[in-house]
């Protein structure tokens, strides 16, 4: 009791500067982005223009150079862009495809960069540059099977009147069905004819 009083007039004593008691000041939170995923090659690698080993080659990359994937497949394929020009290619027709070897090796967030289904080598394939649906038949009034959105692309099987017969299965978005798309909405890349 005695303390307190002398602790009391002590700071009420005039011309002492109070003094505020101690508050902890909490840690600070500090965000580290993920750092983004590279391939960097240790040894000469191949580039092809589809994800497969029987596609043709589209360069070389040399030792010690890196790539920043912006896609992948299941079977270690990763997809960059190369930085060239590619009139009217969308989606995965605009990477180029490195197979992860032992002659590469990644690092930082490659678990992100999105798994896609690559386009099979020697196929003609239907590009999506919008919102295009895919009808039953060759014309608007027949059943709407789907709707592809830019990026998306389905294997072309022929062409009739200004409408592109593709197979629904064999693309990115796997549907056990054929179908009919209006040709003013897409593109060809791969093995089409005259192309």
């Amino acid at each position: 009791m005695i303390l307190a009083a002398i602790i009391t007039l002590v700071s009420c004593t005039p011309g002492s500067t109070p003094v505020p008691p101690t508050v902890p000041v909490p840690p600070t939170e500090t965000f580290t982005p993920p750092v983004p995923c590279q391939l960097t090659a240790t040894d000469a690698l191949d580039i092809y223009r589809r994800p497969s080993a029987a596609a043709d080659v589209f360069g070389t990359l040399g030792a010690g150079q890196v790539i920043k994937p912006m896609a992948r497949t299941t079977d270690g394929f990763y997809g960059f862009d190369p930085g060239v020009a590619q009139a009217g290619n969308v989606g995965v027709f605009r990477n180029r495809w490195v197979l992860k070897t032992a002659s590469a090796t990644l690092s930082g967030d490659c678990a992100s960069v999105p798994l896609v289904v690559g386009p099979i080598t020697n196929l003609c394939y239907a590009m999506v540059m919008g919102d295009t649906p895919v009808y039953a038949d060759s014309n608007t009034s027949s059943a709407l099977l789907a709707t592809l959105h830019t990026g998306d692309y389905l294997m072309a099987i022929g062409t009739s009147a200004g409408w592109v017969h593709v197979d629904l299965n064999v693309g990115s978005i796997n549907i056990d069905s054929l179908g009919w798309l209006e040709e003013s909405n897409i593109g060809y890349n791969g093995a089409c004819e005259g192309g």
